[in-house]
């Protein structure tokens, strides 16, 4: 189902043109585009046509219905062009990330579930590692994409495999006839940080150019305090430093009035040191990863039906070496299709089918041999709309793959709202969904201990909320919303050392129950030039197995390891004239470091802050100096057991911008 909204072309010049065709021939080289996913219009009519056709997809968040869906403040973001995912979520969401230290390994937690049970999806091509099973978001800088959203809770019947826990959204929707913008940030801080960045975007009716480039590295040798016989003993970090740069290319090319071309590259590439454990030996360990990732797309649309083909190919390696080991390799290249053809039945009736098929090519020294493996699904979406206040979906998606049958994925969901006052609206929520993962190429073929014979996890959830909009008057709005929810995961995947091995091996051993609340509030108020932002969440989050196998040592009824029971986060963002003042601060709950829970690192509660002034040049142009502080308090904490994260902290920033 699709919306076509008709533009009325406007006269060129030749200088103009010449100007458009010159950016194209520069930027096209990468060839990256990039399709707007808008809402629908059920009622869009063409009674007759204009020149110029813009013509809008549904996204596909649209069949998610009854669903809880997060959008990180795109401003806020904007003050870390060149940050990474792992900052924007810990720094701005409730959301906890076990982090290794600054730029090393950050794995997340959605919903008491693993890193693995989390999809996340780059123009809906998952990029998790099919060696791993997940990704590593301290290598995910924020400019590679302009919309971060994340969806926690099961959804494999709309975004496949690995959907458990929940997904992350990573999109770059075009904005078109916005012309040239853009902008390109120096930053420089403690500790030997240093980065920059650089976007820059043109658009008219019919071509949309989006590239993005950023750099980061860091010494990381901050004093942190280690615990001796003798007390308290003060240390420099060592084998901590990082690099990384990326770049992005988005493009989108209208092909008439009725379809369009899409492509997209992102590459990405780091050169780590792993920071030692704190007390270990330091064991020159450093790890090279490197992301090659190309789309390209088609888009028709032709009355009430949409068809799409999208292609994509990645290229991933990860190269670890340290004294003890001498190298270890991995390479990995993913091919991946997907087709879809959306029919618009009625005004309010929709459906999408489509399949997906993808090739995987593994060259890892841990397997012993070079593996290939094909896995395919397909899928159905509904959406349906009784009336203009009931929106309702049914989703079905079934998975194969050679020896193994994953199960079938349906997901259901529903939202109704059930008050509209003047100043208030209320809206129910509610989503069931039965979702998988499929055991990772480690799991199965790692020499030694893989286990082929995994089965796939799956995962039955249930989910409902209510969200409140408040709205007294144009400049003042309060949108509030709860969540209750509970899921229990199967077949869950634990390796465990053999009974007569000297090696750890992978079975499928546990049932796990998640169950929580998740409340949010956010308030804007815009009284004149004063612009206030503010938005307060917190989760509660219970996961604990609730049944094992007999030769599964660890106990039933305790909170997983790097699970909090509560997290917090408040942040607040404000600008008056040429100010702007943000803060953040988030608070996480003791985490237990063993599946016995006899051991655990405390709560701890962290602020950061930004204070930046923007000075207008000209009317296209603007510069802005900041100002940024992380762990204002100066805290000693640890997100992981035994590694030591940074004092207080501060960046200096310059940003230009120009439209």
């Amino acid at each position: 189902m699709v919306r076509i909204r008709f533009l009325r072309a406007t006269s060129s010049t030749p200088t103009r043109t010449l100007r458009v065709l010159a950016v194209a021939a520069s930027l096209l080289p990468t060839a990256a585009v990039q399709a707007q996913r808008a809402p629908i219009d059920t009622s869009a009519a063409t009674p007759h046509l204009l020149p110029t056709a813009v013509v809008e997809a549904a996204r596909l968040s649209r069949y998610a219905v009854g669903s809880r869906r997060t959008t990180l403040d795109s401003v806020a973001v904007n003050q870390l062009p060149a940050g990474t995912l792992a900052e924007a979520l810990s720094r701005l969401t409730p959301i906890y990330l076990k982090n290794y230290g600054p730029g090393q390994l950050s794995s997340i937690t959605l919903r008491g579930t693993s890193a693995r049970h989390t999809a996340v999806l780059w123009n809906g091509f998952n990029i998790n590692l099919p060696t791993l099973g997940e990704a590593d978001f301290a290598l995910l800088p924020v400019n590679g994409a302009t919309r971060i959203t994340v969806q926690p809770g099961p959804a494999s019947a709309v975004y496949g495999n690995g959907a458990l826990g929940g997904t992350v959204l990573l999109s770059s929707p075009v904005q078109w006839g916005a012309g040239w913008r853009g902008q390109a940030q120096a930053d420089v801080g403690n500790y030997g940080m240093r980065a920059g960045s650089v976007e820059n975007s043109f658009s008219n009716e019919k071509l949309a150019l989006r590239t993005a480039a950023s750099y980061r590295e860091g010494q990381n040798d901050f004093p942190y305090q280690e615990r001796t016989i003798d007390g308290l003993v003060e240390r420099r970090q060592t084998n901590a430093a990082y690099r990384q740069w990326s770049l992005t290319q988005d493009a989108t090319l209208r092909l008439g009035q009725h379809s369009e071309l899409m492509g997209a590259v992102w590459l990405t590439d780091a050169d780590r040191r792993i920071q030692p454990a704190i007390g270990a030996a330091n064991d020159n360990a450093q790890e090279r990863d490197q992301s090659r990732r190309l789309f390209a797309g088609y888009r028709h649309v032709a009355g009430r039906h949409e068809t799409g083909v999208r292609m994509a190919w990645f290229k991933d390696i990860l190269n670890y070496r340290s004294n003890t080991v001498a190298q270890s390799n991995s390479r990995v290249r993913t091919s991946q299709i997907q087709a879809d053809h959306s029919l618009q039945l009625r005004s309010n009736l929709s459906v999408r089918v489509g399949g997906e098929a993808q090739h995987f090519a593994a060259r890892v020294d841990g397997y012993g041999q070079d593996l290939t493996e094909n896995r395919f699904s397909g899928y159905a979406l509904v959406r349906y709309d009784p009336m203009p206040t009931l929106r309702l979906t049914a989703n079905i998606r079934q998975a194969f793959i050679p020896g193994r049958r994953p199960p079938l994925a349906p997901t259901l969901g529903g939202e109704w709202q059930v008050w509209q006052h003047d100043t208030h609206t209320l809206v129910l929520k509610g989503s069931a969904a039965r979702s998988y993962r499929v055991p990772t190429l480690n799991e199965r073929y790692w020499r030694p201990g893989g286990n082929p014979n995994l089965l796939p996890e799956t995962s039955l959830g249930y989910e409902g909320g209510v969200q409140h909009t408040f709205k007294p008057i144009p400049t003042l709005s309060l949108v509030t919303e709860l969540t209750a929810y509970r899921q229990q995961v199967r077949n869950w995947v634990q390796w465990l050392p053999g009974d007569t091995v000297s090696y750890w091996s992978p079975r499928n051993l546990r049932r796990v129950q998640a169950q929580g609340i998740e409340l949010s509030s956010e308030l804007g108020w815009q009284p004149g030039r004063y612009n206030l932002t503010a938005r307060a969440a917190y989760a509660y989050t219970r996961s604990q197995k609730v049944s094992g196998y007999i030769f599964d040592p660890d106990p039933v009824g305790v909170q997983l390891p790097y699970v909090p029971l509560h997290t917090v986060a408040f942040t607040t963002r404000q600008s008056w004239r040429g100010w702007q003042l943000l803060t953040q601060s988030t608070f996480t709950s003791f985490r237990y470091t063993d599946a016995s829970a006899t051991t655990f690192l405390p709560s701890y509660f962290l602020l950061s802050g930004s204070l930046g002034y923007t000075f207008h040049t000209r009317s296209t142009w603007s510069l802005t100096a900041l100002v940024q502080g992380f762990n204002l308090t100066n805290l000693t904490y640890n997100s992981y057991e035994a590694r030591a994260m940074p004092p207080r902290n501060g960046v200096l920033s310059l940003r230009v911008s120009w439209r």
